[in-house]
Parts: C-alpha cells; structure tokens; sequence
C-alpha cells in the first residue's frame, strides 16, 4: 500500500521508515510558516519542525545548511527544497525540533556571545561562500544610511548615528545574525543554539552585542551594563573601549527604531 504524501515526505527527508506521521501548524502568517511534524521511527516518538518561507525572503533557506555543516551552534538541518522560480510555492527547511527549547537568557547571557563567537570563527575564511548564498556585506554607516532613509526625518540622533557608524568601521568585518535576541538563543543539551538566520550579513559584529545586550536587559529586567561588550572583546582579541560599546548601542537603537516605525509588531 501506497503511503500518505507527508509519510513520503519525511521519509525521504530522513531517508528512513517512519509511521504515525502528523503535522500541526505552530506560525503562520505573511513571513513564514512554521510546522511540527511528529512521527514514529524505529519505535520512539520524534519530532521535527518545517518552515517555509517566502521566495524573496529565503535567505535562511540558502544559509543554514550552510552554516549546520560549520558549526553544531546552529540548528541542525535534515532536508530543505527551493522550487524553481516557475512554481509557485515557498522555499522550505526541516530541522530539528526546537521550538519548545527555552531561551537562553534564562541563563548567563555570555554563553550567548560565546556561541555567537563560536559561529563567526567557524566561517571566518567562507567569505567568498557566504556572498554566494546571499548574504551582503553592509557597513555601519550603511545601516545608518539606510534606516535614515526609511524615516525620512533628520534630528540630532542621526548625525551622531553617523559618528558612531565611523567610529565602528575599523572593526573586523564578521557574520552578524541582526537579529541577536533571546527568543531566538536557545538552551539545548549541546549548549546555546542561535535560531532565525533571514536577516543575517556581513558586517560589524558588535552591533549583534549591541542588541542582544538591548534585548536582555527588556527580558530579564536586568541591566547587562557593559559586561557581554567586555566579554565579546576578550573572545575576539578586539579592545572594546566605552566610546565603542556607545557607539554600537547608538547605531543599534536607530536601526532598531526605524524598522520597528517602518514595521510596528504584529499582536501576539
């Protein structure tokens, strides 16, 4: 007898016998969709989770493969497809299953930026193969620029904006994740595991700290100070003085202004 299509699907994803198969959708909406797929192989009850992708926002498609095959600090990728351009359906990865991990900021948040660390050195000579996939390189001051241009204003904020967009650009040029928050670093057996790549470049990583430092601060009400900036440094050999931690926290909040005037929250 013939098996169901989503029995198929995951069986030739994992290239194994697997049973009881059912999907239940987690997400959905004009950004993604995302599926849990559980099912029986060799008698245990597993899990996996499906996410699609718009075409023109399936970057993290491209990328992860990619970056699971450098580095266990990512989520580790069974089986993805990208249809041709004439079919109109959405790109698509299989993972494991961590969509009820629990956020690592729970945790001492510098375990975050040892695995954010960790990712960088495992593609620091893959610049030429991370331009392939599609990921750009952007300066500060490009950030700057463009989250200036989408607010269409000019208030003193932005001409220091600029100042601590130069101040920056002297700094390594690394694989930044854009998106460092602690709903997207989670806590595994393996350690911290950095999710959600879509929005990944090339650039100047401590803008990722910039942000992640933001975002531990709104998620456990305390304030991290200066303390993942120092401890980033230490992991890199960069000196990270405090015109330089200001400077990040500057760019950081007018990028992270502008898109969220640009694209409030949708309701949770």
């Amino acid at each position: 007898m013939s098996q169901d299509p989503l029995t198929s699907f995951v069986a030739r994803s994992l290239r194994a016998e697997v049973r009881d198969v059912r999907s239940e959708l987690v997400a959905k909406n004009t950004l993604m969709e995302v599926e849990r797929i559980r099912f029986t192989q060799d008698g245990v009850e597993r899990s996996l989770a499906l996410k699609r992708v718009p075409a023109d926002d399936s970057l993290e498609v491209q990328l992860l493969p990619f970056l699971a095959r450098k580095t266990d600090r990512v989520p580790r990728v069974l089986s993805r497809g990208v249809p041709p351009p004439a079919v109109p359906a959405w790109p698509w990865v299989m993972t494991e299953d961590l969509l009820d991990t629990t956020s690592a900021c729970h945790e001492d948040s510098r375990a975050i930026v040892l695995t954010k660390v960790a990712i960088e050195r495992a593609v620091a000579a893959d610049g030429p193969a991370l331009k392939a996939l599609g990921v750009k390189t952007i300066t500060p001051s490009e950030l700057v620029e463009r989250a200036l241009e989408r607010a269409a204003t000019d208030r003193p904020l932005d001409a220091e904006a600029r100042g601590a967009a130069l101040l920056l650009s002297s700094l390594p040029t690394v694989l930044c994740h854009a998106e460092l928050a602690c709903t997207h670093a989670r806590q595994t057996a393996r350690g911290v595991i950095l999710m959600e790549w879509r929005r990944a470049y090339l650039g100047c990583g401590l803008i990722d700290i910039a942000h992640l430092s933001e975002d531990v601060r709104q998620f456990t009400g305390q304030d991290p100070g200066d303390k993942l900036f120092g401890y980033y440094g230490e992991l890199t050999g960069v000196t990270v003085n405090k015109d330089m931690a200001r400077a990040s926290r500057l760019v950081s909040q007018v990028t992270r202004t502008r898109n969220t005037e640009q694209n409030p929250p949708e309701g949770r």
